[in-house]
């Protein structure tokens, strides 16, 4: 049997899968899986170079740009120049992005999870949601 960690992220990673495609987009603006990961890494990587994109996927340099390009075509992100490094660009997603994700309800909210929960309960578990996201 699986430890109770691992059945919980399996249920949220099940979650998101089923809801990555739900609705319909626009015809030449719905996401691929690849698109929808991709943008999924952008978002977590905070706003990589198309080199850290390509470090980061382990692809290369011409295969990152192709699908950097690809996903600001559809409008998901945008590339703005570095502000360290003015000869590089970074990586950003834009607010079409942040829509998708928030229409797909992807992010299981807190709330959702402690419903049901004494307080004391949801005393404790805040403090190992950030005893992990400290680790």
């Amino acid at each position: 049997m699986k430890n109770p960690f691992s059945k919980m992220y399996n249920k949220v990673k099940l979650a998101i899968y089923k809801n990555m495609f739900s609705k319909s987009e626009k015809k030449g603006e719905a996401l691929t899986a690849s698109d929808y990961f991709c943008l999924q890494c952008v978002n977590l990587l905070e706003g990589p170079t198309i080199s850290q994109f390509a470090d980061f996927l382990n692809v290369s340099a011409p295969n990152a740009t192709y699908k950097i390009k690809k996903l600001i075509k559809k409008g998901y992100i945008t590339k703005q120049r570095s502000q360290e490094d003015k000869r590089e660009y970074v990586i950003l997603p834009t607010e079409k992005f942040y829509n998708y994700l928030n229409s797909k309800d992807e992010e299981i909210t807190l709330n959702e999870i402690k419903h049901g929960l004494s307080e004391k309960e949801s005393e404790k578990i805040d403090k190992i949601i950030k005893i992990l996201n400290e680790q």
